[in-house]
């Protein structure tokens, strides 16, 4: 069974906010042959396709530079392990840290959403 459009929102969210945390230029999208999968599209390199299983974790699959050929896939039963590999693959010499993940509040407002 396949993930929700919450659910592509959110991880195309968090995607896009490491390339940009990395100093990275480039775009997320939805794969189009794969309902679970996107595609990182660096600005510079090869792209990309990174995949979700339940059960079976996240896969990478990167492009070979030169041929465009897919190389053989990463695997990696949570978050962390893949944003970890796109980190090494994609900005080598980005400093090593922690990304945080959650909801933050719009700012100026309080948890039930009136202004402060």
């Amino acid at each position: 069974m396949g993930h929700d459009a919450q659910w592509h929102a959110r991880i195309s969210r968090v995607l896009s906010g490491a390339l940009r945390v990395w100093g990275v230029s480039g775009a997320v999208t939805g794969d189009p042959g794969d309902a679970d999968g996107f595609v990182v599209v660096p600005d510079a390199g090869p792209a990309m396709r990174v995949r979700h299983q339940a059960g079976a974790g996240w896969t990478v699959t990167p492009r070979d530079p030169v041929a465009g050929a897919a190389m053989p896939p990463g695997r990696h039963a949570g978050l962390q392990g893949l944003l970890r590999q796109l980190r090494e693959d994609l900005a080598p010499d980005a400093p090593a840290g922690r990304l945080v993940i959650g909801a933050q509040p719009l700012l100026g407002r309080d948890q039930s959403g009136r202004r402060q």
